[in-house]
């Protein structure tokens, strides 16, 4: 691994403000998409499962290709590969806002989530390099506040913007960011050199697609099912070809010298169930909080500024609490407080089966900062369980796939609130004016993910064991 840079590293400042910009934008763009989905529907005439592909080709193009990025970071310039996924990123922004079709959205999403990916890909290896090891758990703590506030703030300014400028603002409100990113970081960035001479050896190329294309035939299978609420043929098929690649990848990385899915990984206890408790923890939270815009404005008609304050007590306290629980594990142990932490969200999310159509709006705000709380506390320690005996020379490699499932865990948990609807036969209904779901339909998804919170809780009471 290529030596850390000096901390008296001239630019370090800037370079850490635009890795810092890059990370809140493409956390952003995860969370501020809600609160304008009823919106976006209804102008497209999209049905629910139609304009869930706004939120899932980002998450799917970003985590099919994160940890490629970060690979490129470590065989070209750092900050040249940074910047491009920057530029991508605002063009992308641009061309979302432009929309005129629900097809042209999702191809720009997509574009935008391939740019996010080369920005958070890459954004921990910049700091990094221009930070000591006596300064880097601060500017990495800060890059982490970074990613907290882009989810956090997201859904309230959606909200905003939504309501009083169009859902095509909140595409545009990136341009403004980026341009101050490059104004500021563009030159320092563009000076770092390559971590040493291209070895086209060292690229895994063949076991990124491979990653990608399972991702992709994975969540075209799922969404077939969704669709349709059973697998057809053809759907039957795509889950095949989604195993297929992941075999061939298999295949690929136990031959390969540097390989994207390190072994020496996939060996471990800790590792293993960390990992296992990301994807169902992203799955039940964030399949919730795709859903709760519909829930908020159909059944209780709220505005979309109403619903993006609803969904600011979630994100808020999610972000907010992160830190604690990161201190708290400090001083209790990891195991205790994460395990606090799914029992939590379990409860929050059993919760919401209950919403009746007389729920208050601080009845209805304290049950999402519930799930917020919990989520919270879950995060830090489990990520301390994930990297704890790893090799130094993997944290980079564990820490990228563990942002790899947690946006593959939000994915399935997206697909699988809209199954629920698919099977109720709701989820070929086009959002129109006048056209509500009822709550019943809400709380049958609500009680699916709190069945996944569960088997979470279960997983995390299994003792991780040492290395």
């Amino acid at each position: 691994m290529p030596q850390a840079a000096s901390p008296a590293h001239p630019h370090r400042r800037l370079i850490l403000f635009t890795s810092c910009l890059g990370a809140f934008m493409a956390t952003l763009d995860t969370s501020i998409v809600n609160v304008a989905l009823p919106q976006i529907s209804q102008d497209f005439h999209a049905t629910l499962g139609q304009v869930s592909w706004v939120i899932q080709i980002y998450l799917l193009l970003n985590a099919s290709f994160l940890l490629t990025s970060g690979r490129l970071g470590d065989l070209l310039p750092p900050g040249k590969v940074y910047l491009l996924g920057l530029v991508v990123f605002t063009g992308a922004s641009a061309l979302c806002g432009f929309s005129t079709g629900l097809a042209w959205m999702v191809a720009a999403r997509a574009l935008q989530g391939l740019g996010a990916s080369l920005m958070l890909g890459l954004a921990p290896k910049l700091i990094a390099s221009v930070y000591g090891e006596g300064e880097r758990g601060l500017a990495l703590g800060l890059f982490s506040t970074a990613f907290a506030t882009g989810i956090s703030v997201g859904a309230p300014l959606g909200g905003l913007i939504t309501a009083y400028l169009g859902w095509p603002y909140i595409f545009f409100i990136n341009i403004p960011i980026c341009t101050l990113a490059l104004g500021l970081g563009g030159r320092s960035l563009r000076r770092l050199p390559a971590p040493g001479p291209w070895d086209r050896r060292a690229f895994d190329l063949w076991g990124g697609l491979a990653l990608a294309g399972s991702l992709g035939f994975l969540i075209l299978g799922l969404s077939g099912l969704k669709a349709a609420g059973s697998l057809d043929g053809g759907n039957w098929g795509k889950m095949a070809l989604a195993l297929g690649l992941f075999v061939f990848l298999i295949f690929l990385e136990r031959r390969h010298p540097a390989p994207l899915l390190h072994p020496d990984l996939w060996r471990t206890r800790p590792f293993i169930l960390g990992s296992l408790a990301v994807v169902l923890n992203f799955s039940a939270v964030m399949g919730v909080f795709f859903l709760l815009p519909f829930f908020l404005e159909q059944g209780y008609h709220y505005s979309p500024g109403h619903t993006g304050l609803m969904l600011a007590a979630l994100s808020l306290t999610n972000g907010l609490v992160a830190p604690v629980g990161g201190y708290l594990a400090d001083r209790f142990g990891n195991m205790t407080i994460l395990r606090t932490g799914t029992a939590i969200v379990a409860l929050g999310l059993g919760s919401l089966i209950f919403t009746g159509p007389e729920a208050t709006t601080p009845g209805l705000a304290a049950r999402l900062a519930l799930i917020g709380l919990g989520f919270g506390l879950f995060q830090a320690p489990n990520l301390n369980e994930v990297l704890r005996g790893i090799n130094p020379s993997l944290l980079g490699v564990a820490a990228g796939t563990n942002a790899v499932l947690k946006n593959l865990g939000a994915l399935l948990g997206i697909t699988l609130m809209v199954t629920v609807f698919a099977w109720l036969n709701l989820g070929e209904i086009c959002l129109a004016p006048g056209v509500c779901l009822e709550l019943s339909a809400f709380q049958s998804a609500f009680a699916v993910a709190a069945g996944v919170a569960a088997v979470n809780f279960l997983v995390n009471l299994m003792p991780r064991g040492k290395i």
